[in-house]
């Protein structure tokens, strides 16, 4: 008759070839997960063979994306880094945003906006329609921009006053080619027809409307270089060549 340790020890022998067994088919499955991955990631195997660019495009072309992701599209197509892609095609200039997405098996898609130009920047930068800077070739653009000068950290507001006072000029058929902000929010405006409007620190609509007053008078009477509109009441006119005069 068997003794209870007999009984154990008959028992053991099952359950250790059942758990060699199950190690076994783990190592398997890790094994061919692995070998699966690696083959995904082989460029040879499943390689990137469409690259399709879309958005309303003008100044980034199908070919600098192309040059963008070139590091990326080494990889396969389960290989590629989405986000690394998307970092490299954002940092070309003209791109304000970009998505990539895979279209299996071998098609990489990304669309992209442009960055839309509304000013010049302090010389060396561009800004976009929300005020944001960014630098680009602005010599690409079919249309002149207006030149803005201000303090570093205000560019948004520097573009806010300047379409505020573009928006009341043009009622008036002027435009205004460059504006500046000194640190001190002292504001200076030139027009397109040459002439500088100096308006000083403060209640900047009320004195360009005050301009545009009387600016048919003062064409006829005057060839205006500038007007310093710095005054509570009156500006000053500086004639070409002349000496600055008084109206008041």
């Amino acid at each position: 008759m068997q003794t209870w340790s007999q009984k154990l020890k008959q028992l053991e022998w099952p359950f250790w070839i059942g758990f060699v067994f199950f190690i076994a088919v783990i190592g398997c499955c890790v094994h061919l997960m692995l070998s699966a991955n690696d083959w995904l990631k082989d460029k040879n195997q499943l390689p990137i063979q469409y690259l399709v660019v879309e958005g309303d495009l003008t100044q980034v072309n199908h070919q600098m994306v192309l040059t963008a992701l070139k590091p990326q599209m080494q990889s396969s197509f389960v290989g590629l880094d989405v986000n690394a892609a998307q970092a490299s095609v954002e940092n070309l200039d003209w791109v304000y945003w970009a998505a990539i997405r895979k279209e299996w098996p071998n098609t990489i898609k990304v669309n992209l906006v442009e960055q839309k130009a509304k000013a010049k920047w302090n010389d060396d930068f561009l800004l976009n329609h929300l005020g944001e800077v960014f630098k680009a070739d602005a010599s690409l653009l079919a249309n002149a921009l207006p030149n803005l000068h201000g303090p570093d950290d205000e560019a948004s507001s520097v573009l806010k006053h300047y379409e505020d006072f573009s928006a009341l000029l043009a009622l008036h058929d002027m435009k205004a080619v460059k504006l500046t902000i000194t640190d001190r929010h002292s504001v200076q405006i030139t027009l397109d027809n040459g002439i500088e409007l100096k308006l000083g620190r403060e209640n900047w609509l009320a004195r360009i409307k005050r301009f545009l007053e009387f600016y048919p008078r003062l064409a006829k009477q005057h060839q205006i270089q500038y007007v310093d509109l710095r005054y509570d009441t009156g500006f000053a006119v500086g004639e070409l060549k002349q000496k600055a005069t008084i109206t008041g």
